[in-house]
């Protein structure tokens, strides 16, 4: 297992700190407060887990302003949450040992375009005409099929598979199991038989763009389906064909975007929200967890409910529902 320690001091001259303690700590690691780890450093945004964090065995906190926290010692940085999480990167383990090539076992089209800085793991497949930027890293038992297009630093967790003519533009994450381009799910009904219909288009996931674990972004039938720079997309994600997702939006696990739904930018939907398809969300819209949006949103702001309405509203009409539920059970057992 690698370790790594800091001294405070040497993190303080890194990422801009205030100390105020003893900046001679030497730190081994990262923790939440609730994890408790002796020779650790973790952060505090919330007063009211001060008398956690006073009563811990851990060293040294991050926060954003001066807090009362006798015995411990204190980073202090207006965005300390963004800065722990820069700090918590210099104790990532190493994940695994990635060659240039394995030629026993990888397979590599002639083809194929492939930086000499690409590292690829064992069983690893790349088909005609692939194109791959420098620093990306691609680890076991993934497929990559003809005419695709990788950019430069990013990563290709194992048994991920990119169909056909997809585009990745540069540090794109795919997680383990992700599928892109696969087909969209298109039927006609002919002769009462379910006739598939080609999808001849593509995926284009934009840089900086995360896909989570077993998630799915289908191809688009005649066009792309496109997912906007920085958008991060969590485990078991289905995205269906011909969708537009924005930039820098959210999409939390098993959320389901139908077909040519277009999401604008900052877009949040959280779990398990559904859309119907053809639908537009506008910029800067949050849907609660399980929401349906049945029809266009097009007005910033926070939706909840089946169908989805202003969240202000929907709670509204939750707690009358739920005072009438109260109330007909009183008069009930009053009866009684």
């Amino acid at each position: 297992m690698d370790v790594n320690e800091y001294s405070l001091k040497e993190l303080a001259a890194k990422f801009d700190l205030t100390i105020i303690g003893d900046s001679s700590l030497t730190i081994k690691g990262v923790c939440g407060i609730s994890d408790n780890t002796a020779n650790s450093l973790s952060f505090i945004t919330d007063t009211t887990k001060i008398k956690n964090a006073k009563d811990s065995k851990i060293s040294a906190f991050l926060c954003k302003t001066d807090l009362k926290l006798p015995g411990k010692t204190l980073l202090i940085h207006e965005a300390a949450e963004f800065v722990f999480c820069e700090i918590s990167k210099l104790f990532e383990t190493k994940k695994f040992n990635l060659e240039r090539v394995q030629a026993h076992s990888v397979a590599i089209a002639e083809s194929a375009k492939i930086h000499d800085s690409v590292r690829i793991g064992a069983n690893v497949v790349i088909g005609d005409n692939v194109i791959i930027g420098q620093n990306t890293r691609i680890y076991p038992n993934c497929t990559i099929m003809d005419n695709t297009k990788i950019g430069c630093d990013c990563i290709i967790y194992s048994n991920c598979t990119i169909r056909e003519h997809s585009i990745l533009e540069d540090r794109v994450i795919l997680q383990p199991g992700v599928c892109v381009g696969g087909d969209g799910f298109g039927y006609i009904n002919h002769k009462k038989k379910h006739v598939k219909v080609p999808q001849l288009g593509n995926v284009i996931l934009e840089s900086d763009v995360e896909i989570g674990a077993n998630s799915t972004i289908d191809r688009g039938r005649f066009s792309s389906t496109t997912i906007g720079s920085g958008t991060k997309i969590d485990n078991l994600v289905m995205v269906g064909h011909n969708v537009k997702v924005g930039k820098d939006c959210l999409l939390v696990s098993q959320v389901g975007v139908s077909g040519s739904t277009e999401l604008g930018d900052r877009v949040t939907l959280a779990g398990q929200v559904g859309t119907i398809g053809h639908v537009h969300i506008a910029d800067d819209v949050t849907v609660l967890g399980k929401g349906g949006i049945t029809k266009s949103i097009l007005k910033a702001g926070v939706y909840a409910g089946m169908p989805a309405r202003p969240a202000n509203e929907w709670k509204r009409a939750i707690a009358k529902l739920y005072g009438l539920v109260k109330n007909s059970s009183k008069k009930v057992k009053d009866k009684k």
